[in-house]
């Protein structure tokens, strides 16, 4: 009896260990969560790419990316990413006839990786376009 008991422990931890390890999930790690655009004329809107890698064992989808204000655009991949991959999201700041001076922006991005939001930031100093 106490035999069988042990066999039958034994199955179940191997089991739940066995299930635990084969899980499948992906993961985002961002080369960089925030970037400074510095001074600039309002002349041009600028652009940054926040690279980022899937660093899971599955495949990686980008659900939603959500800027804080109408002066921020934002373009991501569409199909997943497999493991391993590495992708772009795409932001461009405009901020022109409107926000002159410091700002400071946020860009969520919703995913079905473990971490499920990440906050990107943006900030830079605008200022008025340069006549002659």
């Amino acid at each position: 009896m106490m035999k069988q008991l042990f066999f039958i422990l034994f199955l179940f931890l191997l089991t739940t260990t066995t299930s635990a390890q084969s899980e499948k999930y992906a993961d985002i790690l961002f080369a960089e969560k925030s970037y400074d655009f510095g001074t600039f004329s309002e002349e041009k809107p600028v652009t940054h790419k926040f690279q980022f890698t899937n660093t899971g064992n599955a495949p990686l989808i980008i659900v939603q990316v959500k800027a804080g204000c109408g002066c921020t655009i934002v373009s991501f991949p569409k199909k997943p990413i497999k493991p391993g991959g590495k992708e772009d999201i795409k932001v461009v700041y405009n901020g022109r006839n409107k926000n002159l001076g410091f700002f400071s922006k946020t860009i969520d991005v919703s995913s079905n990786a473990k971490k499920g939001i990440v906050t990107l930031r943006i900030t830079g100093n605008m200022t008025e376009k340069q006549t002659k």
